[in-house]
């Protein structure tokens, strides 16, 4: 009975002393200005430890204790200790810290989590066991996959016992020496095949035994901290190379196949993104509105395209090139591929509750001058992301859709409010990547007869709708050429060497803004933005083209090239007499000078069209689209018999004396535009175009 009684004191007097070294170090941190924290009662995250070697963190009286993206928070006995100083600068490196303040106990307590990881895992942190010298060597003998391959068989004849590391080493190095994006080691039957993924391409390096296949997988297992037992099931990893002054993180993927084990290692080299926006491959005239419209101070700029078609590149070159330490510039990203400095980012977390949604939402509790959103995937982010726009906020985001002209729909059926909308977004972006032809081994050669057809009505298609073909150097009629790669060492015998973008944007005017309450379609928004005078991607694709930069093939992988009905219009173009905006041969005279009418409707559109044209540029010359508009209007008076669609003959009669004033109007119009192409050309037509749609007779049939 007394021994118990003794053993109850005993804790009590224990329990006593815990409370009170707690409340000292409470009140020691409110003196030091830091927040404290009991680890006792708190989650220790073994991502956390990993950070910092056990024996490190144990003399110098520091505990890593949890991780969000580049945010580690760390508990510290005193930030005054000279060990606890030189860590935390040595840490604050790479990672943003939260310094707080804890006990002895709250030490021990998180010391003792280190137990659960593994030792290789707390040895290593997660960095590659391989020297940056010999990665350094292995990246100087190797210019390409040949080298590689050459230089790996050679290990692998030889029978050294650090054959895994060597391995490692060439893989690596290789990868690197090579500006290959991923590593894909493959089992397959009786042999395991390497491939590289270069200019996003797969490209065969090797194949190799399943001895040596067995140990790298385990290797690289244990970096990347994934079980080395499980074999049945798909695991995702991580590690980081030290090369060259610089973190290259390596993401990577197990699945099981039929073979073993199919692992695809994404190479994340900083150096990949330091792509200046000017180089991106965005043709003049967009630059310099996206460069006009990134440095507004609210706003919101999506960009859209498939997985890998380079939309973080294009994101993290707009954060880049407005950064500057007056802004703040805050991410949320799914994973974070790169880190930029000066610029916080968060990385999201589902399992704790951290998504797009809710890291938005905080985000904008730290007073961000930019945010980017990693993807709007859902009602409430695109919400909260169109009203940070309108709340002082510039935001970059990405949407799935096909094509820019899909964004405004896409939003919508999120739910956004179009007037919102209206306000919020700034431009429509889609992008995909080409291979730019090697300009060590590039040649040209006469197109084929389909070739120069599909290059051609592109750039009739063009013409017609006032793109500025000039300002590129070309001409519907001029000769044709076509730039390919023979294959050299340079560009591992492919004819292709680096990627370039071929875009596409939205800007929303007034036009795109009198569609939103409509809810249009795609195809709606496409034909109304198609006044604006900039290169759709089928367009800009094709002046790479011709300019030597890549290849037809090229953007036909990412790109439909085919135009149908284009052909007829290359002929009225190429005619000297004045053609008709609608067809005549196929009219229905029962339904002609009707409002309501395709033919009608067709006319307004165009009209409405080169009004649109002459406010963006009035220095343009229309005087041809002028005269098409006259001669449209004498094929509907020509072709106009039906007078009962009408209540009296006498509107009937009439509404033709009026088409025939308006023709007569037209083709002062064109003498007018002929002598004075910077006049009131836009005016004039809006008048026309009016009175056709407010005609009394016409809204009377």
């Amino acid at each position: 009975m007394v021994d118990f009684d003794n053993t109850q004191q005993s804790k009590k007097i224990t329990e006593i002393k815990r409370k009170e070294e707690e409340s000292f170090v409470e009140r020691i941190a409110d003196k030091f200005n830091l927040p404290y924290i009991d680890l006792t009662g708190t989650t220790i995250e073994t991502d956390a430890l990993v950070t910092l070697d056990q024996s490190v963190a144990e003399r110098a009286f520091v505990a890593p204790f949890k991780i969000v993206g580049k945010d580690l928070y760390v508990g510290v006995k005193s930030p005054n200790l000279p060990q606890t100083k030189q860590i935390l600068d040595e840490l604050a490196k790479n990672y943003n810290l939260g310094v707080h303040m804890v006990s002895n106990r709250s030490l021990e307590k998180a010391w003792e989590r280190y137990a659960d990881v593994s030792k290789a895992s707390a040895s290593e942190g997660g960095m590659l066991d391989i020297s940056e010298d010999d990665l350094k060597n292995i990246a100087s003998k190797i210019s390409t996959n040949a080298d590689v391959a050459a230089i790996f068989n050679e290990v692998l004849a030889d029978t050294e016992s650090k054959k895994t590391s060597q391995l490692m080493e060439i893989i690596f190095g290789g990868a690197i020496a090579t500006a290959s994006s991923d590593v894909h080691i493959e089992a397959q039957e009786g042999r395991v095949r390497l491939r590289f993924r270069q200019d996003g391409v797969l490209q065969d390096i090797t194949t190799f035994d399943y001895d040596s296949y067995h140990r790298l997988l385990s290797r690289i297992k244990l970096l990347s901290e994934m079980k080395l037992t499980q074999t049945q099931n798909a695991q995702d990893g991580r590690f980081t190379i030290d090369y060259d002054n610089k973190e290259i993180e390596v993401r990577v993927s197990v699945i099981p196949s039929a073979y073993g084990e199919s692992f695809v290692m994404r190479i994340l080299n900083p150096d990949g993104i330091k792509v200046g926006v000017e180089h991106l491959g965005i043709e003049p005239r967009l630059f310099e509105i996206l460069m006009k419209e990134i440095e507004k101070p609210n706003g919101m700029i999506l960009t859209t395209g498939p997985t890998g078609s380079g939309k973080t590149t294009t994101l993290y070159s707009f954060m880049n090139k407005v950064y500057s330490p007056e802004v703040k510039i805050l991410t949320i990203e799914d994973p974070i591929e790169y880190h930029l400095e000066g610029i916080s980012q968060t990385q999201v977390n589902r399992q704790k509750g951290y998504d797009f949604l809710s890291g938005l939402r905080a985000a904008l509790r730290q007073d961000p001058d930019i945010v980017m959103v990693g993807e709007i995937r859902d009602s409430e982010t695109a919400s909260i992301a169109v009203n940070a726009s309108l709340t002082g906020h510039m935001v970059f985001s990405t949407l799935h859709t096909n094509g820019a002209a899909g964004v405004i729909p896409r939003l919508l059926d999120l739910g956004v409010s179009p007037q919102i909308l209206a306000a919020a977004l700034s431009v429509s972006l889609a992008q995909r990547l080409v291979r730019k032809v090697c300009t060590d081994c590039k040649y040209q050669e006469v197109p084929q007869a389909h070739e120069e057809t599909i290059i051609r009505d592109i750039l009739v298609e063009a013409d017609r709708n006032g793109k500025p073909l000039h300002e590129y150097g070309l001409s519907v009629d001029q000769p044709i050429m076509l730039t390919k790669g023979r294959g050299c060492d340079t560009c591992n015998g492919t004819g292709y060497k680096g990627r370039i973008g071929i875009f596409e944007a939205i800007i929303t005017d007034e036009n795109i803004e009198a569609l939103l309450n409509k809810k249009p379609s795609e195809q709606e928004v496409r034909k109304v933005a198609e006044t604006q005078g900039l290169l759709n991607m089928r367009e800009d694709g094709i002046i790479k083209v011709l300019n030597g930069t890549t290849s037809l093939s090229e953007v036909q992988k990412v790109v439909d090239l085919d135009i149908r009905g284009v052909t007829d219009s290359a002929v009225h173009k190429t005619n000297n007499t004045p053609s008709s905006i609608i067809d005549t041969t196929s009219m229905n005279p029962n339904a002609l000078l009707n409002t309501k009418s395709v033919e009608m409707g067709l006319l307004i559109d165009y009209l409405k069209k080169l009004e649109d044209e002459q406010q963006l540029d009035p220095e343009k010359d229309v005087s041809n689209e002028i005269n098409e508009v006259r001669t449209t209007i004498l094929e509907l008076l020509k072709h106009s018999e039906a007078e009962e669609v009408f209540d009296e003959k006498e509107n009937f009669a009439l509404t033709h004396k009026t088409f025939q004033r308006l023709a007569n109007d037209v083709a002062e119009l064109h003498n007018h535009s002929q002598q004075n192409p910077s006049g009131d050309t836009a005016k004039k037509l809006r008048r026309i175009r009016e009175e056709i749609e407010h005609h009394d007779v016409l809204k009377k049939a």
